[in-house]
Parts: C-alpha cells; structure tokens; sequence
C-alpha cells in the first residue's frame, strides 16, 4: 500500500475513532449526571441516537471531507426481493457460524461475556425495535457502507469492501465483546460488497435490520421460552443456512469467472 492509499484508511480511522470516541465519552461523563433529572428512554435515546449521529458524525464527516469519493462497478443494478433473500442466507451462512464458536470458546475458557442481555432487550422493547430495526440499520449503513467505503475506493473493491469490514468490527469489540467483531466482519463483507454491486444504500439496510432480528431478537425469544429451543434454534440455522451458502457463492464465483470482486 502506497503513502497516500495509507494515509487515506489512517484518516478514516482516526475519524470513527473520534465519532466512536464522542459515544463513549458522553456515556461516561455526561450520561450518568442526567440520571433522575430526565426520564431513561430519553437518557438512551441521546446516548445512543442523537449524540453519535449529531456531534460524532458531524466531527466524523469534519475529518474526512476532502477525501474523493469513488463509485463502484455496477453490475447488477436490479435488487429486489429474490437478491436480497439471496444474501440474507449468505450474510447468516457466514456470521452466524462465527458467532457460535467464538461464544463456546469464551465459555470453555471463561471469558467475560458483553453485550445486550435478554432483560435489557425485553425491558425496553420498543426502544430497542426502533433502534436496532430501523435507526441503526439506516445511520450505521450511512457512516460505514456511504461515508466510508466510498472514501475507500482507492483500495480498488476487495480492499475497499475489506477494509470497511475491519473498520466496521472494530468499535464492536469494546462495545459488544470479541464475538462480535468476527461477527460483525462478515456482515461487514456482505453488506459492503452487495452496496457496490447494486449501486445503493437501501439494500445494506434491509439485511442490516433482518440481521438483527434473526441474530439478536429470534434467539432471545427462543432462549426464554426453553434453553432447549435455543438450542435447536441454533442447529437449524447452522445446519440449513451454512450449505446453502457455499451453494450460493460457489454458485456466485462460478458466474463471475471465479472472482466476485474486482480488483
């Protein structure tokens, strides 16, 4: 990688690590000062909507202007309904395995476990469905598939996809655990790569938001109505969902020529 491809990915960086940074910090020192002067769902809804897409993205976009902005090869400008099931099998095919064995290594060696539990989900159950259906899906696919990815085009497509996958799992590993960071790489590809191929946002953020749903919300349901159904739950995507995708990509590379980006 030349000097200024490098500087170009160390300027984005330094921009997500600000924008990161401003959520954190507000969590830390201004959040807990607010506690009983306003109601909670207020108090989340600033830590966790307003203040990151106001004064974090606005400190983000602040560092970043000037960077060019390169559009991807459109190849396949048609996204409906039959595509985005297509890649909603892929994006789970690939995540869900990674998932699963970094939460069984964690316990059998005893690893904090973070991230949202299932009381938190269910105590505030409408504010997390507009969160993680709707706000998230939209302002995170804006920031990471828009704002960055298209800053890095210079990477040529597989490094710009692959490096906004690194750059999208990092923040997750101090707000949600390691398990999540490989978990979120491969969603990171995905949604990446199906945001160039199309030519729009839109798409990321559909398979954004079933994401959350069948990775985040379904299990929790099924953990607390039986553990055993969680259980199952579990099997039956990794057991249906896995060789569907290697069908669906072997499938892809063959269509391709054996490449399914550019260089």
């Amino acid at each position: 990688m030349d000097r200024n491809k490098l500087f170009v990915v160390l300027r984005i960086a330094a921009a997500l690590a600000v924008w990161f940074a401003v959520f954190k910090l507000y969590g830390y020192f201004v959040d807990p000062h607010l506690d009983g002067v306003l109601p909670v769902t207020v108090r989340m809804i600033l830590s966790s909507m307003i203040v990151p897409y106001t004064v974090g993205l606005g400190l983000f976009y602040v560092i970043v202007k000037g960077i060019p902005v390169q559009q991807g090869n459109v190849s396949h400008p048609g996204f409906g309904a039959g595509e985005t099931l297509r890649f909603f099998v892929i994006q789970t095919g690939l995540s869900f395995p990674c998932l699963v064995a970094v939460n069984i290594i964690s316990r059998i060696f005893g690893f904090e476990m973070t991230g949202m539990t299932a009381d938190e989900l269910f105590g505030n159950l409408w504010f997390y469905i507009v969160l993680l259906l709707v706000f998230n899906p939209v302002f995170e696919e804006l920031l990471f598939r828009k704002l960055v990815l298209g800053r890095l085009g210079c990477l040529g497509e597989k490094g710009a996809v692959i490096c906004s996958a690194v750059l999208f799992a990092l923040p997750h590993v101090v707000s949600q655990g390691v398990a999540q960071m490989f978990y979120t790489f491969m969603l990171g590809l995905v949604w990446g790569y199906v945001t160039l191929r199309s030519g729009r946002l839109w798409p990321a953020v559909v398979l954004h938001s079933l994401s959350n749903v069948y990775c985040a919300y379904l299990p929790m349901i099924a953990s607390q109505i039986h553990p055993a159904l969680s259980v199952l739950y579990t099997m039956g995507t990794m057991a249906v969902m896995v060789p569907l995708t290697i069908v669906l990509l072997t499938g892809m590379r063959r269509k391709n020529g054996g490449s399914v980006l550019n260089n």
